[in-house]
């Protein structure tokens, strides 16, 4: 992946040196992890984007997933994620696509406390029996994406920019494993309720395993746009 994002820099360095160095460079943070984002601007109203973002810590949902006492539940997303696609601006409107890539698939794990009692399928497991559960969404790592988003790129100094949008997920599937102990994680009866765990899981989950939201928000700094286009129009 690392030559990827090596050839996606190459790519907007290049593409920067035709534009006469109308560069926009932007932090963000938000679904796609904490990262940068390179930007490069055709005309004025199209713009090259790339970037990387990642997640180096788990976001604990305990709270808001309302587990039971004695259980933690965390989500854990990509490490790394990838993007390179286009914006159209209008005003400070912005509408783009492209892809991503993110280095591994995301999981939801629920770990039990001492005693802790959890129901899966059709079947009741004390820890230490089960001792953590965890539901991952497997896809392809390349992914689609559409946005629109608020903030110019294509504009000189400091300014804000909001992204929203969604990723499709290519061939999604979930799984389900679990940890604690071999003889009753090796049963047959543990092996059927875990399946039904799954389906009921992928069944309320219905169309959402296909998306991948997109909310970003950052700060970026431009250099060069406004004074270069000014130029053009005399």
């Amino acid at each position: 992946m690392r030559h990827t994002l090596i050839a996606i820099a190459a790519l907007l360095a290049t593409t920067a040196s035709a534009a006469a160095q109308s560069v926009w460079l932007g932090g963000r943070a938000g679904t796609f992890g904490v990262g940068f984002d390179v930007s490069v601007a055709a005309n004025d109203w199209f713009v090259l984007r790339g970037g990387t973002g990642g997640h180096n810590a788990y976001t604990d949902l305990t709270s808001v997933s309302r587990l039971a006492d004695n259980r933690t539940g965390t989500l854990q997303f990509p490490e790394m994620i990838y993007t390179i696609g286009a914006d159209i601006e209008m005003g400070n409107f912005r509408i783009g696509g492209g892809m991503l890539y993110k280095s591994e698939d995301p999981y939801y794990a629920i770990r039990l406390g001492d005693g802790a009692i959890i129901d899966i399928g059709e079947g009741s497991y004390t820890e230490p029996e089960v001792t953590q559960l965890t539901t991952t969404l497997h896809s392809e790592p390349w992914a689609p994406y559409v946005l629109v988003g608020f903030g110019q790129h294509n504009a000189s100094g400091l300014g804000l920019f909001l992204d929203v949008g969604v990723a499709f997920l290519d061939h999604p599937e979930l799984s389900m494993s679990a940890k604690g102990d071999p003889s009753v994680l090796r049963s047959r009866g543990f092996r059927d309720d875990l399946r039904a765990e799954q389906g009921s899981v992928r069944d309320d989950l219905g169309d959402l395993v296909n998306f991948w939201p997109i909310f970003n928000l950052g700060i970026r700094y431009g250099i060069g746009g406004d004074d270069r286009r000014r130029r053009g129009r005399r």
